[in-house]
């Protein structure tokens, strides 16, 4: 059996000694392959049209044209799988979200020389971010185009309830009292579109554990405030959850849930090396089975791995309502799948269709 061709990838960055060094860990990787490679945005553009790279890792503020602009005109003439790989100002940072919602599917911090502590993992997650993006249909964007996630027109729409082992629907008389949500790639797509269809007055505190390195999350919550008439703020730990907010679980730590007389908190809990991932979906969707049982609601959306499934069926086998991004609406259909696999989930949705059933269960609760 032939070998399967390497993944073909094209590096813009304004840096040529940061271009030879991302290069370098691209070229010991197998499956990857650099084809060419583009000192600004412009170059970056006309290189997608003539050489049609599978991938492209596209540097944020270079010169002549940023890559937000170069993302923007890519996705109109030549739509490629885009990952940002970005330094860690908080211009370049806001300007990474406004390339995501141009049709980037990812952002990244540059991984490090080396002798940094941090090197093995940012270049882990570099490289399998690369495969994984290679891998997504992306279709055409034109200007003012609602940035409500990527397209996916090959697979069929599943919105469909997911049936219990027992062939029954499930039934519930509780009224919620929270909504946990786990994401990872494609994620801040996913997580607009979804808290875009939430009225301000929604009647319950929204958590958030998106996989995505530290620092980028405060642009994160900054970014989804201007999509939702929700507040967004980063988590702290021994807050109280207020209604119609979305917290953001911060980096560095996991995020627990706990209860206070009547009320919901947020505790960080130091990582401890037993998880993956920090935050760890599975780590607060298991807190939000023990605190809430009946009254939990828990939400996987696209991302790679399996961060959350073990977590949400145990919301499921508690007694709370679950749901899972459906395939066709799924960045990289990866943990929902796992999640749908394991009888975790209730009902698999797009993000907007999730918003309408939200809606309606606190309507009817």
């Amino acid at each position: 059996m032939s070998e399967r061709p390497p993944i073909r990838v094209l590096l813009a960055d304004d840096s040529a000694t940061i271009r030879s060094y991302l290069a370098g860990l691209i070229a010991a990787a197998p499956g990857l392959t650099v084809i060419g490679e583009a000192c600004d945005g412009e170059e970056a553009v006309r290189l997608v049209e003539t050489l049609k790279p599978d991938v492209v890792s596209m540097d944020i503020r270079m010169p002549h044209l940023d890559g937000l602009e170069a993302t923007r005109q890519i996705m109109e003439r030549q739509p490629t799988p885009t990952v940002v790989v970005s330094a860690l100002v908080d211009e370049d940072v806001d300007l990474s979200f406004k390339a995501m919602e141009a049709g980037a599917l990812a952002v990244l911090r540059k991984p490090p020389m080396q002798r940094d502590p941090d090197y093995g993992p940012l270049h882990r997650e570099f490289i399998t971010t690369l495969k994984a993006m290679a891998g997504v249909t992306v279709v055409r964007r034109w200007q003012n185009t609602p940035p409500h996630g990527i397209t996916l027109p090959t697979r069929p729409t599943t919105n469909r309830p997911a049936q219990p082992e027992n062939g029954s629907p499930a039934t519930h008389t509780d009224k919620p009292e929270l909504v946990a949500i786990g994401a990872s790639a494609g994620g801040p797509s996913a997580l607009s579109g979804l808290l875009a269809g939430l009225p301000e007055n929604f009647p319950l505190p929204i958590v958030i554990v998106q996989h995505m390195p530290d620092e980028f999350l405060p642009g994160l919550a900054r970014w989804l405030g201007k999509h939702t008439r929700l507040k967004v703020n980063m988590a702290e730990s021994g807050q109280v959850l207020q209604e119609n907010t979305v917290y953001l679980a911060p980096g560095g730590a996991h995020l627990k849930l706990g209860r206070r007389g009547q009320v919901l908190v947020a505790n960080k809990m130091v990582d401890e090396g037993s998880s993956r991932y920090c935050p760890s979906i599975d780590v607060f969707f298991a807190s939000v089975a023990k605190v809430c049982g009946t009254t939990g609601v828990g939400i996987i959306l696209t991302g790679m791995g399996d961060d959350g499934a073990k977590g949400l069926l145990g919301i499921r086998e508690a007694g709370g309502r679950t749901f899972a991004q459906s395939e066709a609406s799924c960045t990289v259909f990866g943990m929902p799948a796992v999640a749908l696999a394991n009888g975790a989930v209730e009902h698999s949705l797009n993000p907007e269709a999730m918003s309408q059933a939200l809606r309606k269960l606190t309507e009817n609760s």
